[in-house]
């Protein structure tokens, strides 16, 4: 690989990884106001992306198990941002049920001795 094949290729591997947070971040803010912008935003960082990602696979001169990865890559960074979410949304359900329980009989046993 040439010294310039190395530069683009750096540069659209950083360019790939970048587009993939900014459609993370674009995806929770989306989720988090639920407007129609938001929405849009992310789903055109995620085409950027999927372009990023094409333009590495047929371009770029790495190697059958790199361009695997970047496909693979890809596909993993669309479910990562729902999946967080429903985790997310699961865990703070969990902890608002936690917090409405009625206090424990012996509490204030256990305030006292302290």
């Amino acid at each position: 690989m040439s010294g310039l094949a190395t530069l683009e290729t750096g540069l659209l591997l950083g360019l790939y990884a970048l587009l993939a947070g900014i459609w993370g971040v674009l995806w929770g803010l989306a989720q988090f106001r639920q407007t129609q912008i938001c929405g849009r935003s992310a789903a055109a960082a995620y085409g950027l992306h999927v372009l990023a990602a094409l333009t590495i696979i047929l371009w770029t001169p790495l190697g059958f198990g790199w361009k695997s990865l970047i496909v693979g890559s890809s596909l993993v960074f669309l479910a990562i941002p729902p999946m967080t979410w429903r985790l997310l949304q699961h865990t703070h359900q969990k902890e608002g049920s936690e917090h409405d329980r009625q206090p424990s009989q012996y509490s204030s046993r256990i305030v006292a001795r302290l």
